[in-house]
């Protein structure tokens, strides 16, 4: 056999196995998960309760399907908040992957008008 054959499958060699390495990096990023946190603050339910304004959670939230994103939301304050069909504790973590595009109305004690909607959308 001649080197230049050698040469020439040797090359091939490392070409595949460079692309079959980037093929699985890429794979694994769009494999990861990405988490939307949010942290309602101590104290959040009482000015609430006052009429106070807040900036914890937006009213809207938007999810992305392909990233495989999860919504994270600690509680932190001394009571209970509910968040759709969810009651979260004080000092507990509620996560939430959605796995359909769609807009999703939910009732939230946090907010003055007791409303917060999720948007899921597809990846780009």
């Amino acid at each position: 056999m001649s080197w230049k054959i050698i040469l020439i499958g040797i090359c091939a060699f490392l070409i595949a196995c460079v692309a079959a390495a980037t093929g699985w990096q890429t794979h694994q990023q769009r494999e990861a998960n990405r988490k939307v946190e949010y942290v309602i603050p101590q104290g959040t339910i009482q000015r609430v309760a006052a009429g106070q304004p807040l900036d914890v959670l937006p009213s809207t939230i938007t999810m992305t399907l392909g990233l495989r994103d999860i919504l994270v939301i600690r509680n932190d304050d001394q009571q209970a908040v509910q968040i759709g069909p969810y009651k979260i504790e004080p000092g507990q973590t509620f996560q939430q992957q959605f796995f359909n595009v769609g807009t999703f109305d939910l009732m939230c004690t946090i907010h003055a008008d007791a409303r917060m909607r999720v948007v899921v959308v597809r990846s780009s």
